[in-house]
């Protein structure tokens, strides 16, 4: 049965690829528009396939093939995230999944479970893989590792998020530049260090709007004992 179900998703990710290229002919894992369940019907049999395989079958037969077909399908799947939604409820799919790929360029799969890791119930070792995630070459699977980690480790949090803060790794980019403080801000509220005083104070000081404005929403939800994060 694996063998067909290899053959069966093989082929359902080459004929997206085949109407993807025709409709969108510059989109790249880098460059991907986010919403291909709208308008491609190639998509919804993708992902068909790809639950099917999930829900009855072990992942202890899955081929590097399928993982890799399957991978692929959920970084496509990345508006809704609806495959990491499934992969949750199947422990061992999602452990052998989030270990793979780490070692895979598709980025748009990387931080979904860097994003869900905090929801993952299985093996310990497992969520212990947020660390790689810290490290992955993306800002936005950074920033929503750095959220998970608050959640996995809440004790090791704060360094993480004080080393965000300072680093100039995306200097260059504004938008990230600006929203990895954000996260730093909401991640120092949710583990209630006694250091988000003075990062408050900081973006209250600096010349990002949205920054300001987050640390102004924190500022107010203190007040009423809320906690919020982004």
């Amino acid at each position: 049965m694996s063998a067909d179900y290899e053959r069966k998703l093989h082929r359902a990710v080459a004929q997206f690829v085949k109407e993807a290229d025709k409709k969108y002919p510059n989109w790249s894992e880098r460059n991907d528009n986010g919403e291909w369940e709208i308008g491609l019907d190639k998509f919804d049999d993708m992902y068909k396939v790809i639950l099917e395989i999930i829900e009855y079958t072990s992942c202890d037969e899955a081929t590097e093939q399928m993982l890799d077909d399957i991978l692929f399908g959920i970084a496509r799947d990345n508006e809704c995230s609806r495959i990491i939604e499934v992969l949750l409820k199947y422990p061992d799919w999602y452990a052998l999944l989030c270990e793979k790929v780490l070692f895979t360029e598709y980025i748009n799969a990387k931080w979904q479970f860097a994003e869900s890791l905090k929801d993952y119930h299985g093996k310990d070792e497992i969520k212990d893989l947020i660390f790689d995630f810290l490290q992955v070459d993306d800002e936005y699977t950074q920033r929503m590792a750095l959220k998970s980690l608050a959640y996995i480790h809440p004790d090791k949090a704060e360094e993480y998020a004080i080393e965000f803060w300072w680093r100039d790794k995306y200097k260059d980019n504004a938008f990230g530049h600006e929203y990895q403080k954000i996260m730093v801000l909401h991640v120092l509220h949710m583990i209630h260090s006694t250091k988000l005083e003075k990062y408050l104070d900081l973006a209250d000081e600096s010349e990002y709007y949205y920054l300001k404005e987050n640390a102004r929403e924190i500022r107010k939800s203190m007040e009423h004992g809320e906690v919020k994060c982004q």
